[in-house]
């Protein structure tokens, strides 16, 4: 009898472990939820600490939800905005600046573009791919399907990202600028912006060419030189253009 439940339970642990196939094309669908009741919170700087505001944050509903879609193989990979989640958020300035991002990534060449809405400006950033300095830990998770395992990097000195990426899908690649793990990102955390992103589906079929969304025209510039044309506007708002920089870098 013994013997019989440990085969079970090898039978079932390798069921579970066999639901998602490996793979290195299709599409990701990916919903980002961002805390936008406490993130105004936090970032509300001494003076700004009125009634007007606290009321205005109080009506808030917590979370805010954005769905992207991205469509990969080991070439490539691009990454565009979906559609609204079900809130009715009315944000200060307008949409939020860089919120409905498109990146392309060339793994064969190592490149990035990506458009970038910034209030009235269209910015096209071409670089260079990023090199996080991930550390892989120990600790897995179970995302779509997918067996995932967790990772940490730290950008511009302070701020801590946590990913989950799979082996089981063969491309270097996540969310946004993220990727240069050994497998893609199904799973990403940024707690100083109050904000993730989890995909939800994944398929191994990948979008008809008429769904992806293209890069369209816009000023064309590198990372470097768009924190300098940025930087000194944001850094007059505060913590909240602190924010606000670090949500357009990434």
């Amino acid at each position: 009898m013994k013997g019989l439940l440990l085969m079970v339970c090898a039978l079932l642990m390798v069921s579970v472990r066999s639901t998602a196939q490996f793979t290195s094309s299709g599409s990701i669908e990916y919903l980002k939820t961002t805390n936008v009741r406490l993130g105004m919170q936090l970032e509300m700087d001494d003076d700004e600490d009125s009634e007007f505001m606290k009321e205005y944050i109080k009506k808030l509903p917590k979370n805010k939800t954005v769905f992207f879609k991205m469509d990969f193989d080991k070439k490539k990979s691009t990454y565009f905005y979906d559609k609204d989640g079900p809130e009715k958020i009315p944000m200060w300035g307008g949409k939020d600046p860089a919120g409905e991002n498109i990146v392309l990534k060339s793994f064969t060449d190592k490149t990035i573009a990506a458009q970038k809405e910034v209030y009235d400006n269209t910015y096209i950033v071409k670089d260079s791919l990023p090199k996080y300095q991930w550390k892989i830990l120990d600790e897995m998770r179970p995302i779509a399907g997918y067996n995932c395992r967790k990772a940490t990097t730290v950008i511009d000195d302070s701020v801590v990202v946590v990913a989950y990426y799979t082996e089981q899908i063969m491309v270097s690649g996540g969310p946004e600028s993220f990727g240069g793990l050994p497998g893609m990102i199904l799973g990403l955390a940024i707690p100083r912006l109050y904000t993730t992103w989890f995909a939800t589906k994944v398929s191994n079929v990948q979008l008809h060419e008429n769904e992806v969304k293209k890069i369209g025209k816009g000023k064309e510039i590198n990372n470097e030189q768009l924190f300098k044309v940025l930087q000194p506007r944001l850094k007059e708002w505060g913590k909240y253009g602190t924010n606000i920089l670090w949500k357009i870098r990434i």
